[in-house]
């Protein structure tokens, strides 16, 4: 079992809270000064999100939000089959639009979003008078602190306390950790996998199982963790500072093997992907096709898969306003996982990796946010700037500024990622 590397005080406690309310709280500042005071987006046609009626409230759930409370509220079938009055639920739920149920219907979008958190929103929704945009910023703020809580715990097996609250805030002021304080599914979906590989680091194989496979409800992404999470169970009994290969090596897979049958509640670690094919079953019951999100995200222009040098090429092709925010992250990345080899715990550079693949083998135009999960590159990054004063600081104010300016850009309706 690996321990914290200190005992986690109160006092302690006192400054990751700070950190987390106090970067939640400027961001609401962000929020309310851009929304009261900046143009919104002029979109073709009538869109909700720039409508003048629309409150600074509902603007959190701009963009994929509003998607996870209309499957909340009205369901994938129903959404699919334009089977309701647009003219009621728009009264009823606010984020509704002609363009969404345009889209509902003629592209299956509601199929390009997972379970789980419109799940929790119907029923946080039963709690909060039926009110559904409410009970998405209930939840999405409570994930946002138990990330936090998670990320740090995490943290603090690896690193002394400097390091790890660097990486906290590092991880909160991410140019796309705007979407931490949206209703959107990350906060939800880095909660558990931080908390999953927390309780695997503790040998607590039920809660690391359950939680992986609520991560697997949650987003498609859960399954890059499945690697990690692999390699971390074989490396158990090997030295600290075993090599990255060393569970090829001396019987550790064998030994790994054995230990399944010996130890039964390591198998507990097979509840991660159940919650991937609960999702497909799902999907499967309510539409007759278990890939229909896969049928969705082909269907989009840039919702294909190839090579990383194919893929970043497509990004280069959207044009400036796409490349200049992406491949500066991309690059971000890569240093990331370049310098921290063999300085942070090869499970969590092989998690960066995954990461990496993943991403740079999607056509996706999205990664502003979608790097916001990177959990593991967010404590590389902290070791690397820990010992480098001028760096840490320049990083500091360039990342918190990219954030509140896309932050910006974000609840007036423009389209950021």
């Amino acid at each position: 079992m690996k321990k914290e590397s200190a005992i986690i005080g109160r006092k302690e406690w006192i400054g990751v809270l700070s950190i987390l309310v106090g970067i939640k709280l400027i961001l609401i500042l962000v929020f309310f000064f851009s929304h009261h005071f900046l143009p919104r987006q002029n979109w073709p046609g009538e869109v909700w999100m720039v409508r003048p009626s629309t409150t600074l409230f509902e603007n959190l759930a701009n963009f994929d939000g509003a998607w996870f409370i209309r499957i909340a509220a009205l369901g994938y079938e129903k959404i699919t089959k334009g089977d309701y009055d647009l003219a009621e639920e728009t009264q009823r739920l606010k984020v509704m639009d002609e363009l969404g149920y345009e889209d509902g219907v003629t592209r299956k979008y509601a199929y390009r979003h997972w379970p789980l958190f419109p799940w929790l929103i119907q029923a946080g929704a039963r709690l909060s008078g039926n009110n559904y945009l409410a009970a998405g910023v209930m939840i999405s703020n409570l994930c946002y602190f138990l990330y936090g809580f998670f990320f740090y715990k995490l943290a603090r097996i690896y690193f002394d306390q400097r390091v790890s609250l660097l990486g906290l805030c590092l991880a909160l002021i991410h140019p796309g950790a705007y979407a931490l304080n949206a209703v959107y599914n990350e906060p939800l979906f880095l909660c558990w996998i931080c908390g999953s590989f927390y309780f695997l680091k503790k040998d607590r194989y039920f809660l690391a199982g359950l939680f992986a496979g609520l991560a697997s409800l949650t987003r498609i992404e859960a399954a890059l963790i499945y690697l990690p999470i692999i390699y971390e169970y074989f490396r158990k009994g090997l030295a600290e500072d075993a090599g990255l290969f060393a569970v090829f090596k001396g019987g550790a897979l064998k030994s790994g093997c054995i230990r399944l049958f010996r130890e039964p509640a390591v198998n507990w670690l097979l509840l991660a992907p159940l919650g991937g094919l609960t999702a497909l079953l799902y999907f499967k019951w309510i539409s007759g096709s278990a890939l229909v999100f896969v049928q969705v995200h082909e269907s989009n222009l840039y919702g294909h898969f190839g090579f990383p040098w194919q893929m970043l090429y497509a990004t280069y092709l959207k044009g400036p306003d796409t490349y200049l925010k992406e491949f500066p992250l991309h690059l971000l990345l890569l240093l990331a996982i370049v310098f921290s080899f063999r300085k942070i715990d090869w499970s969590l550079w092989v998690w960066l990796l995954s990461f990496w693949l993943f991403y740079t083998t999607n056509g996706n135009h999205s990664y502003l946010r979608y790097q916001v999960m990177a959990a593991p590159m967010f404590l590389a990054l902290a070791m690397l700037l820990d010992h480098r004063p001028v760096l840490k600081y320049l990083y500091l104010i360039g990342s918190s500024g990219a954030m509140a300016f896309f932050a910006a850009m974000y609840i007036n309706g423009y389209w950021v990622a």
